[in-house]
Formats: structure tokens, C-alpha cells, sequence
């Protein structure tokens, strides 16, 4: 069976909550009217209601994360590929600032070597 997509799985939770929320209000009705038996078979419809949902959020969780796993190392290697290029771009930055220092340090020499000559 393959898994819901994100907007039906989302409709149908809400369904499932909506009657839920249903049944506990009903629930509250029940026992308010002094009816103990109906209110106590409301609350156990809207609990196992509860049961049910969650096995379908487990559900979907574990459909998630299968599909997620044959991501992961995809996902590892654009984040390790990520960190290797701002690891050279760190790299570059200071090879420029060493390349300034450089010329600088060269243009020093230039101006020391000009007033022996002039």
C-alpha cells in the first residue's frame, strides 16, 4: 500500500480529529444530562478513535522515514560537498589577505628602495 500524499494525509487526520472532538463532546453532553453510560461508551469510541490515529501517525512516521533513509546519504554527501567549498572559499580569502600583504610589504620596499635613488 503506498502512503497518502501530504494533503490527503492531512485531510484525513482532520477528519479523524473532527469526529473525535466530536465524540468527546458528546461525551460531555451525555454525562451533563446525567446519562453515565452513554457519556462512558462516547469517551470510549473518542479513545479508541485516539488509538486509531495514533497508528496512522506512526504509520505515516515509519512511511517517512524509509523513504527518508535512501535520502540521507544524498542529503550527507550536499552537506559534506557544502562544507568543502566554504573550506576553499576560506582558503581563498586568506591567500587574498596574504596576496595583499604581500603587495604591500612589496610596495614598502619600492618607497625605501626610491629614496636611496631619489
Amino acid at each position: 500500500m503506498t502512503s497518502m500524499t501530504n494533503e490527503r494525509a492531512d485531510s484525513a487526520f482532520q477528519a479523524l480529529h473532527d469526529v473525535q472532538r466530536a465524540a468527546r463532546i458528546l461525551c460531555v453532553i451525555l454525562r451533563n444530562a446525567g446519562d453515565r453510560t452513554g457519556a462512558a461508551n462516547a469517551k470510549l469510541r473518542a479513545d479508541l478513535l485516539q488509538d486509531e490515529i495514533d497508528k496512522l501517525i506512526n504509520k505515516e512516521l515509519a512511511d517517512w522515514q524509509a523513504e527518508a533513509e535512501s535520502v540521507i546519504p544524498e542529503l550527507v554527501a550536499a552537506v559534506d560537498a557544502a562544507k568543502e567549498a566554504a573550506g576553499q572559499v576560506e582558503q581563498d580569502v586568506k591567500n587574498a589577505r596574504l596576496v595583499v600583504f604581500a603587495i604591500a610589504t612589496l610596495d614598502n620596499a619600492i618607497t625605501i628602495a626610491m629614496k636611496l635613488i631619489g
